[in-house]
């Protein structure tokens, strides 16, 4: 390959550690011959500085961003070096140059934010380089991310999850309604690991949770100074659940004749009977005028909400016994699983009703839309989903923060009175702290109503 030389050339690259010394432009590729400007003399071995010297070179065929539509190819020879004083060699560290990737360093920061945006082969594609390349340069951005990244321990810690291939847990704030981190799965380990790692975890006053008994499990091992709150929502959906046990049932045994429309209304079913329209209301009372028992199910169905109306826990477990009374003998068996739920969680269901009635409920809508990016298609692998989420800039919520931080006194203290400026003599001032407020920044997290908004667009 011929190259047009031009010493020390300031041409297509624009990298002042290297000195571009010929380029050759093909159809889809440019060639640029190049030399260090300057190289590293350490020596990684014993630490030597000034006692090495040249021992041959190597030519590296190193990859730059792309450029006008074309793969951007630099050649280099780079010096190999010998330490005189343990006579060991190495290759000479080069500015601009990630030598383990054969690439530019800034090629490499390129590749892992677009892994965030596209798919491993569509970047690959783009540089010019195999999936798996992409794939470690994307792992190792994503984990200098993590270690940049702070987010504030919330007051109220909503533990969830989410069906992305398996179960994995997330972790919201709930007053803040923004989502802290998502984690590949839910087992008791790496929820603990991920509640230990939280700064300030102390003041973490309520957990919300469902009936995982991993998730009350941690909490009550790490954070045991919080309460834990079983989600209304997870309680009431058990009901939800068994009333659709009735309704399919129902629709099996009369398939031939009704059962299709039964299940086409199921939607309908699900939601609360005063949120439906007038015609929602006459196809829904259609439906249970022609089936007695599947009425009675939906009865129970919506008057465990009740349960939720009330003002303190003893009322709210009578009126759970109330309801419970109320389950006809032919609906026992499919709402079971509420009366286990509320005789096995009863003081983490009834804890709602204390001092503050939090719920995490509204991460549903994070968790539906999600799954459907993921089910899509769209190319995203948990971790890329996981990185995308957290690490958008625009979708991060920052509000400023006061904190009480103690400052040492002065010992003295200059005071200025017109031209007279009076000193205060030392020790009439002791060396105590004193408290101060200051304001800093602070990141909750990704904001959750922004994130929703941008998942009912093709922006995401």
């Amino acid at each position: 390959m011929l190259f047009r030389l031009e010493h020390r050339m300031t041409g297509i690259l624009n990298l002042p550690g290297l000195n571009e010394l010929g380029m050759k432009e093909l159809d889809a590729e440019y060639h640029v011959k190049a030399e260090p400007a300057a190289i590293s003399r350490l020596c990684p071995h014993c630490g030597e500085l000034h006692r090495v010297q040249k021992h041959g070179s190597r030519s590296m065929f190193i990859r730059d961003l792309p450029t006008h539509g074309k793969t951007m190819m630099i050649h280099l020879d780079v010096p190999r070096l010998i330490c005189l004083a343990c006579r060991k060699t190495f290759m000479a560290v080069v500015a601009e140059v990630d030598a383990d990737h054969s690439m530019t360093e800034r090629l490499v920061r390129w590749t892992g934010r677009q892994s965030i945006e596209y798919t491993y082969a569509e970047v690959a594609k783009q540089v010019g380089v195999d999936e798996k390349t992409v794939r470690n340069i994307f792992d190792a951005y994503v984990a200098s991310l993590e270690k940049q990244f702070q987010r504030e321990t919330p007051i109220w810690l909503g533990v969830d999850e989410i069906k992305l291939g398996r179960f994995r847990a997330i972790f919201t704030n709930i007053h803040g309604r923004t989502l802290i981190d998502m984690l590949p799965d839910r087992y008791s380990t790496s929820i603990e690991r991920f509640m230990n790692s939280l700064p300030n975890k102390e003041q973490i006053t309520h957990v919300a949770c469902d009936m995982w008994r991993p998730y009350r499990q941690a909490a009550q091992r790490v954070l045991p100074q919080a309460k834990i709150v079983v989600d209304k929502f997870h309680v009431v959906s058990k009901a939800n659940a068994s009333f659709d046990a009735v309704r399919r049932s129902i629709g099996k045994a009369d398939q031939k004749k009704q059962g299709a429309g039964l299940k086409k209304a199921h939607k309908l079913f699900a939601k609360r009977a005063a949120d439906l329209d007038d015609e929602q209301y006459l196809t829904v009372s259609g439906w249970l005028n022609c089936f007695p028992l599947l009425a009675t199910a939906y009865d129970l169905k919506e008057r465990l909400y009740k349960v939720y109306e009330v003002e303190t826990k003893e009322e709210a477990w009578a009126e759970y016994l109330n309801w419970e009374a109320s389950i006809p003998d032919e609906l026992a068996k499919p709402f079971r699983p509420v009366k286990t739920a509320f005789r096995n969680w009863k003081e983490w269901i009834l804890n709602y009703f204390d001092d503050v009635r939090i719920t995490n409920a509204f991460t549903e809508s994070f968790n539906s839309k999600v799954r459907r990016v993921y089910r899509d298609g769209r190319g995203y692998t948990f971790e890329r989903l996981r990185a995308k989420v957290l690490f958008t800039d625009r979708l991060q919520k920052r509000v400023p923060i006061q904190e009480k931080v103690k400052v040492k006194k002065k010992r003295f203290e200059e005071i200025s009175m017109g031209r007279m400026t009076y000193f205060m003599m030392p020790g009439m001032l002791d060396d105590e702290c004193e408290v101060k407020t200051k304001t800093r920044q602070g990141n909750l997290g990704t904001d959750l109503p922004t994130l929703l908004a941008i998942l009912d667009t093709d922006g995401f």
